[in-house]
């Protein structure tokens, strides 16, 4: 069987907004827990930002994990530092994060990791930590604040804490925020790993049960669990042979098994296309979205526009993407009368991954500063993509699909013309320590 995997979140029982974040891709064995910190708004971006930057890492087999984790980490950090120049009030905002990435064949996992968010590994030898809590030395016993996040600016050498582990079928392995194992003992936390893999639990079940212990637990902080089982995986394969479940993605199920997801704590709705976007906003369920003529949107500084397994058809759509904000399709289809026109701000950043272009085009300035992804982009010929100004654009996978071979005329024949045709149970094994290194 394929990777298993699934997500759940929950704001818990003391806070009112859900800061956590995070990233479920098993067709690209790319996973990801992001624990926004700053306050209410402020934690939500810079959680939004980083998910986004892990989102942008490459399905290329000839790129190493650790390196291109290490690297989405740091622009993950830049962005949320220049997220924070751009707005005052903004300053002091971060987020720790956990993410891990399957290696091409699947036999092992590559794990990159900043601040006390955490990886567990859990095979039929026991439990695993594969991270370490990035924390400073506690004063006065109260929990001890992280050392290491995205938004500090006194970072220094390798900050980015990075490991490889191998796997095989079978093995679950469980990211979450700290609103799990701060509040559910290390003992507990094992027998319940332990016993859930034994019992081959699904991965939905596995992220339903620990958040759950959570909950029990008090819940007085954002929870979150990505759990994955592993199981048949090669890059490049799965992305190509498993479509994303657009009713999946349509019901905003915040827990999936298969296909293609980023998760903000909250679960996504139908929305019209909007004006203006200051927060997170997430375009899907909708077979087509008609795209009325000279449609305007801006995205406004620390806002993020995400549109999901849409078919945007209809006139033409402007969209400003401003200093600090994000844009990001994937697995659309763009067939609109003119094109679809992104204006990129520098310190703006935007990712087209999965798109196809059966009319108009795809037309992006990009300024100096400006940071713009084109990923599996397929294009009916070489004028439906337009790149206009100085900025960063990295293209991967960007090709223009061959015209269809016109056909021969039939040859002329004589004579009369044709006649008409009608038509079992597992031992558990010791549990190792769970608890920070």
């Amino acid at each position: 069987m394929p990777l298993d995997a699934a997500a759940r979140t929950h704001a818990g029982k003391v806070r009112t907004s859900n800061e956590d974040a995070w990233l479920s891709r098993p067709a690209a064995g790319l996973f990801a827990v992001v624990d926004g910190m700053g306050g209410e708004a402020c934690g939500e971006v810079a959680a939004a930002i980083a998910v986004q930057a892990l989102a942008e890492v490459p399905d290329l087999p000839e790129l190493a994990s650790e390196t291109v984790l290490s690297q989405a980490l740091s622009v993950a950090r830049e962005r949320i530092l220049a997220a924070a120049d751009a707005d005052p009030s903004r300053e002091g905002m971060g987020a720790v994060a956990t993410a891990l990435r399957f290696d091409d064949s699947g036999a092992s996992v590559s794990v990159a990791h900043v601040g006390d968010s955490r990886a567990y590994l859990v095979t039929a030898a026991g439990v695993r930590v594969l991270t370490h809590d990035h924390l400073a030395e506690s004063v006065g016993g109260r929990k001890r604040q992280v050392s290491r996040d995205l938004g500090r600016r006194d970072l220094r050498g390798n900050w980015v804490e990075t490991s490889r582990v191998k796997v095989a079928k079978g093995d679950l392995l469980v990211l979450s925020s700290d609103g799990l194992h701060d509040v559910v003992t290390a003992d507990e936390l094992g027998r319940e790993l332990v016993k859930l893999r034994a019992e081959a639990r699904t991965a939905d079940a596995v992220a339903t049960r620990l958040v759950s212990m959570a909950l029990s637990a008090g819940g007085p902080d954002n929870v979150t669990v990505v759990a994955v089982r592993v199981g048949r995986f090669r890059r490049g394969v799965a992305r190509r042979s498993v479509a994303a479940p657009l009713a999946m993605l349509a019901t905003g199920v915040v827990g999936l098994a298969t296909g293609w997801f980023v998760g903000t704590g909250m679960p996504a709705t139908k929305v019209d296309i909007p004006k203006e976007v200051a927060g997170v906003v997430t375009l899907l369920g909708a077979e087509e979205r008609v795209v009325p003529s000279a449609t305007r949107s801006t995205l406004r500084k620390g806002g993020s526009l995400r549109v999901l397994g849409q078919r945007l058809g209809g006139g033409d759509w402007s969209i400003d993407v401003q200093a600090g904000a994000s844009l990001q399709i994937e697995r659309a289809v763009v067939a609109l009368d003119r094109e679809l026109f992104v204006q990129a701000q520098a310190g703006a950043s935007v990712l087209v991954r999965d798109v196809r272009v059966e009319s108009g085009r795809l037309r992006f300035a990009v300024p100096d500063g400006a940071h713009v992804v084109l990923e599996h982009v397929s294009l009916p010929d070489a004028a439906a993509l337009v790149i206009e100004g100085e900025g960063e654009v990295s293209q991967v996978g960007v090709t223009v699909r061959p015209a269809p071979a016109e056909a021969a005329p039939p040859p002329v024949e004589s004579g009369p013309p044709p006649a008409e045709v009608e038509a079992p149970s597992v031992p558990v094994a010791p549990v190792e320590p769970v608890g920070p290194r």
